[in-house]
C-alpha cells in the first residue's frame, strides 16, 4: 500500500512538472523579479540550480514581457535555455520557440519594417541574450570587413537577420568572432543559420 502511495506521489510530481515545462500558466510566479523567476525554473526543472545559473537572467525593453534564463557552464558562462513569455516557459528545443517569441512581439500583425525589428531585437536580445554582439568595429577588425547587425526580408518574406558576435572565451586562445546569419520565415518559425565569415585573434596575429 505504501509502495503503490509513493508511486502515485512520484507520478504526480512528474505530471506537475512536465505540464509546467510544456507552457502551463506560471502566473503564481512573480517574474518580475529574479526571486519569481528562480522559483519557476525550479518548479519547471523539479530540482534547486545551482548559484550562477540562479545568475543566468535577461530581461531587455526590446522585448516586453519575456524574461531570458540561462544555465551556467564552466569555460562558456551563461548559456540560452529558454524564455518566459507573457509568463508561460519555453524551452530551446521547442521548435516553436522562435514563432513563439516573434507572435508575442505583434509578429501576425507587423509590416515588414517592424518585423525586421523584431526579428533583430528576438536574435539579439533573445537567443544571443548571454553572447556578446558588435554593434561597432573594433581594433580586432583591422583585416576584416564589419557590417553592423541588420535585418532585411526576402521576396518570399523570409527575414534574415545579420551580425557580428563574439563567442566566449572557453579553452581557445585568443577572441574568436563570428558573422552569422539566422533566418525567420514569414510565420516566424526559425528557418535556419550558418556561419558566414569566422576567424581568431591568434591566428591572424
Amino acid at each position: 500500500m505504501k509502495h503503490a502511495i509513493a508511486v502515485l506521489c512520484l507520478l504526480s510530481c512528474w505530471l506537475t512538472i512536465a505540464a509546467v515545462a510544456q507552457g502551463q500558466d506560471l502566473s503564481q510566479y512573480d517574474l518580475s523579479t529574479d526571486e519569481g523567476v528562480i522559483a519557476a525554473r525550479e518548479a519547471i526543472a523539479g530540482k534547486k540550480l545551482d548559484e550562477r545559473s540562479k545568475r543566468c537572467i535577461s530581461r531587455d525593453q526590446s522585448l516586453p514581457g519575456m524574461v531570458v534564463v540561462g544555465g551556467f557552464a564552466f569555460d562558456y558562462g551563461c548559456r540560452f535555455q529558454g524564455v518566459f513569455i507573457n509568463l508561460r516557459y519555453v524551452a530551446t528545443e521547442d521548435k516553436a520557440l522562435s514563432r513563439n517569441a516573434l507572435e508575442a512581439l505583434g509578429w501576425k500583425t507587423a509590416n515588414r519594417e517592424l518585423r525586421e525589428k523584431s526579428a533583430q531585437a528576438w536574435l539579439e536580445k533573445g537567443l544571443f541574450a548571454f553572447v556578446t554582439v558588435l554593434r561597432a568595429k573594433n581594433e580586432d577588425f583591422q583585416n576584416h570587413s564589419f557590417q553592423p547587425p541588420g535585418a532585411v526580408t526576402k521576396e518570399d518574406g523570409e527575414t534574415v537577420v545579420t551580425l557580428w558576435i563574439r563567442l566566449p572565451s572557453g579553452r581557445v586562445r585568443g577572441k574568436v568572432y563570428q558573422l552569422r546569419e539566422y533566418r525567420f520565415s514569414s510565420d516566424g518559425d526559425f528557418a535556419g543559420n550558418k556561419t558566414l565569415e569566422n576567424f581568431n585573434t591568434v591566428k591572424d596575429g
